[in-house]
């Protein structure tokens, strides 16, 4: 099956696919724009397709669209910071980009000297009309295995990595998603998470689009009183957070003089980072109506991998769960023997969910894919009745309110600063983000003193991305190193 696919089921479905805001859109008006937008797409480019936009039914017709032309989804994350966005429509081989008017002067402004046709979503769809629609000659055969989208995941400002994910890929992940927690097309899901997140495009947005459920859009930052508003008001069954959300929520709900009984909403899932294990009972405890499931997974598993299920929620606390349908796990020693149960070992992932590959990067390919295993880095043990627990990772990854951060991203973007001679980013632990960025700082001898900490921050809020700014920057006068004169990374 085919992504595409998903949406023509649908094709003549007058139900509402998605709210947002104060629009709303059927599945047959999302099929009939899609449609209609990929025939142009076939016409302007041969090439991969961006998508520069916020949550929202635009994102969504941008996304079907791509796929109906028989061309790779690649989402941009509209935070990036200009050199960002340029490193990854050259690295993607983006041959067009769609986004809105709310973007549009800021692209052009960055693609001004490349071969990249930009289009406004907001324009073309402004004067939609439902007769007007054609097909062209232009055919391309498009199999299962082939790429439908390539998700970020990590690498240095110099060398990104994307992930790539084939259809059959993300039609495998939310099938067991969906057989996982008894999904039906009656669901009613809050999307709070960004669209272009691995977490949040095949478990909410492509489940539900699958089931011809119905997908509420919640833009703009977190803020747990008007998400309790959308709960409320739309009915909803089902959402995924990140433990920084639930804690939000935690706090709001014990300080608020309102109640939270009788709602519609049947169970939250939750992962992407640690949650602290008593903030997790108190919430249990204050909304007891709602399932709490715990789940683990890799952008390259497409994304989901473990689920820790309602029955087992309180007695498991902790733990990520089993394997969802699908999946194989093991867990592995150095030389990939499957350890017993207690021992700690590296987690191992196979199936039809797992990733082709990164994209052009056949090496790091082979380092994480072997003999058909993903190996993830992460370390984790079963307990005596085959329950996972994660104890720990072996890349240098900081996780800061759900958002993967590779330090050495960051430690590039330093270094190219005039001044600074070397820097260290690790992660400091946080009890409401999980982890936050500092940065330690040694200033090139004739800078010394001249240098301050505010125009620094200033200068990293300009030109980063905002998740991968430092909540702190500390000057010092050496980093500590390795006998073969490496930098030591806190870990």
């Amino acid at each position: 099956m085919l992504l595409k696919e998903i949406l023509i089921k649908n094709q003549n479905n007058n139900k509402v696919a998605i709210y947002h805001e104060d629009k709303s859109i059927t599945y047959k008006e999302l099929f009939l724009r899609s449609n209609k937008l990929s025939n142009e797409l076939k016409l302007l480019t041969k090439q991969n397709i961006a998508i520069f936009t916020s949550n929202s039914i635009e994102y969504a017709i941008s996304y079907f669209s791509i796929t109906m032309a028989n061309k790779i989804i690649v989402p941009i994350n509209p935070k990036c910071k200009d050199q960002e966005i340029n490193t990854e429509l050259k690295y993607c081989d983006i041959g067009l980009i769609i986004t809105t008017s709310h973007y549009i002067q800021m692209l052009k402004d960055i693609v001004i000297d490349k071969d990249i046709t930009i289009l406004n979503i907001s324009m073309f769809d402004k004067n939609f009309d439902f007769k007007s629609l054609r097909t062209n000659g232009i055919k391309e055969e498009v199999l299962c295995d082939d790429t439908a989208i390539m998700l970020h995941t990590s690498g240095s400002t110099s060398n990104p990595k994307r992930v790539m994910l084939s259809h059959k890929n993300l039609i495998s992940n939310l099938r067991s998603n969906i057989d996982s927690l008894e999904l039906t097309k009656d669901e009613k899901t809050l999307i709070t998470l960004p669209m272009f997140f691995g977490y949040c495009n095949t478990s909410q947005f492509l489940t539900s689009i699958y089931l011809g459920a119905q997908i509420i859009i919640m833009n703009g930052m977190f803020k747990s009183n008007l998400f309790m508003e959308f709960v409320k008001r739309d009915k909803i069954t089902n959402t995924t957070l990140v433990p920084h959300m639930l804690i939000m929520l935690l706090d709001y709900i014990k300080n608020s003089e309102k109640t939270f009984e009788n709602l519609s909403l049947r169970y939250i899932c939750f992962g992407g980072s640690k949650m602290p294990i008593e903030k997790l009972k108190q919430i249990m405890d204050i909304l007891p109506s709602i399932e709490f499931i715990h789940t683990y997974g890799q952008t390259e598993a497409s994304p989901r991998i473990t689920a820790l299920l309602a029955k087992d929620s309180k007695r498991k606390i902790g733990s990520i769960g089993k394997v969802i349908p699908r999946v194989s796990l093991r867990i592995v020693n150095g030389f990939n023997e499957d350890v017993k149960s207690g021992e700690v070992g590296e987690i191992i992932v196979s199936g039809d969910n797992i990733m082709k590959g990164y994209y052009n990067k056949k090496a790091e390919t082979d380092k994480v894919i072997r003999n058909g295993w993903l190996y993830t880095g992460d370390l984790g043990k079963y307990d005596s009745e085959g329950y996972l627990y994660i104890t720990g990772r072996k890349k240098n990854l900081i996780i800061s309110g759900s958002y993967n951060i590779y330090p050495e991203e960051i430690e590039e973007f330093l270094m190219n600063i005039h001044y600074i001679k070397n820097a260290l980013v690790f992660g400091i632990k946080d009890d409401l983000y999980g982890e936050l960025i500092h940065a330690k700082i040694v200033l090139k001898k004739e800078y010394s003193g001249k240098i301050n900490k505010k125009d620094l921050m200033k200068y990293m809020v300009k030109n980063l991305m905002i998740n991968k700014v430092p909540c702190d920057v500390e000057f010092v006068e050496s980093l500590d190193k390795t006998l073969n004169g490496k930098v030591k990374r806190y870990i």
